[in-house]
């Protein structure tokens, strides 16, 4: 869940996991008199060495100076109150005394949280992001090296989330398939029945009522996902696709899809990165090499064959047997009566 989707929607206990996943400092404050802290991220608590239960429980206006609490009600009036959003700059003390330099976002928000679980309407508060820069600053030298991979890379690159839908894709990937692209399924070339149950909450396998069309790609991506059970776990396949030219023709291409799953940077959700390589000039190396071991194999009986079959005839002419273990004479009471062969010495 994004911040903006939050903004939007009645905070409770159980979309509070999304904010806890997020490498920002994340905090909700009620600022009206006296202002009270609701609820903290954990990064935001390891920052200031504080517990969830000792950030509740802090007397912030018995403590805070005639600046803070004019501060606070000025949040309370633009924020709070008139629902707007305010962007500040400013310096947290931070763990050991040791200033963080952050930039903070304050945005109205509804809540179910705390004493306010029992109100039959949500509560209003302020909902306080913190970005440390030096947080910011990786953050957007990641995200910049990442976008010049994608747009760098030829080979199609895509993101997907954990049940199938496009986050975001390279122009390599635009190109082989199409601008239409949005589903984790249209990589493997499935139509509308082999695809039917996978955007489902429920097991993939099943789709219900409606029929499932069981093909090499539909079984390919079950055990796609099968394989991809924690995160940097892989997955390779090589399927058949169908790909539309131009000029409206059809044409069978081979596509070596590689997968992995990642951890999405921001939210710490899972994702799928898929590669996609046309293997299709390597499909047909790897048809002709194997062709022509299997002909060489036969070559070899053949010749095995015909040597035997000559050292055979050779043998019967000139009185022998042959078999398998080797040679002997047929004629072998022709000896002397001393034991010695006839004409001996």
């Amino acid at each position: 869940m994004n911040l903006a989707a939050a903004m939007s929607t009645v905070i409770d206990s159980e979309n509070l996991k999304a904010f806890s996943a997020l490498p920002l400092f994340v905090y909700i404050v009620d600022y009206t008199p006296p202002v009270t802290n609701i609820w903290a991220n954990e990064k935001y608590l390891a920052s200031q060495g504080n517990s969830l239960d000792h950030f509740c429980k802090l007397d912030l206006w018995g403590t805070a100076s005639d600046a803070d609490r004019g501060q606070w009600r000025s949040r309370l009036e633009s924020v709070q109150q008139n629902g707007q959003t305010v962007v500040e700059r400013s310096t947290s003390p931070g763990i050991l005394g040791r200033p963080v330099t952050v930039e903070t976002v304050y945005s109205p928000v509804r809540h179910r949280l705390g004493p306010a679980a029992a109100l039959a309407e949500p509560a209003t508060a302020v909902l306080v992001t913190q970005w440390p820069l030096e947080v910011k600053t990786q953050l957007e030298s990641y995200t910049l090296y990442m976008t010049s991979l994608l747009e760098c890379s030829p080979y199609p690159l895509c993101f997907f989330t954990f049940d199938g839908h496009l986050i975001t894709c390279n122009p390599a990937a635009v190109a082989v398939f199409g601008k239409t692209i949005w589903l984790q399924s249209d990589i493997f070339g499935m139509g509308e029945r082999e695809r039917r149950g996978l955007s489902t909450n429920s097991d993939f396998r099943t789709a219900g009522s409606f029929r499932i069309e069981r093909t090499e790609r539909r079984t390919a991506y079950e055990n796609m996902m099968d394989a991809l059970d924690s995160d940097g776990a892989t997955f390779s396949v090589d399927l058949p696709i169908r790909r539309r030219m131009e000029d409206g023709t059809e044409t069978t291409w081979y596509c070596r899809v590689f997968a992995q799953r990642h951890k999405d940077p921001i939210t710490g959700e899972p994702i799928i990165m898929i590669s996609h390589q046309d293997v299709t000039n390597l499909r047909k190396v790897e048809g002709e090499l194997g062709r022509m071991e299997m002909a060489e194999h036969a070559n070899k009986e053949l010749i095995k064959q015909h040597d035997s079959d000559v050292a055979g005839s050779l043998l019967m002419l000139l009185g022998e047997s042959f078999n398998g273990r080797g040679f002997r004479f047929q004629d072998t009471d022709e000896e002397g009566e001393d034991g010695r062969p006839p004409g001996g010495a």
